[in-house]
């Protein structure tokens, strides 16, 4: 199972951090993942302009107590 994973910090202040993942189902693929990405994390600065996108990933099989 495959999930993104995008993280997010306040402009000017790079330890403000939050974590989404936006999907609430996993993917089936890397490729899929990366392609999710862009416009997933596009569509969320548009909407918190205060934030930047500062990591994102795509984690594959990580079990739900373990993510951050």
């Amino acid at each position: 199972m495959i999930h993104l994973v995008l993280i997010y910090c306040l402009v000017g202040q790079g330890h403000a951090c939050v974590t989404r993942r936006p999907l609430p189902e996993s993917l089936s693929s890397l490729s899929g993942c990366m392609v999710a990405a862009q416009p997933i994390a596009a569509a969320w600065v548009a909407e918190h302009p205060k934030y930047r996108l500062a990591k994102w990933k795509c984690e594959i099989g990580v079990p739900e107590q373990r993510r951050i």
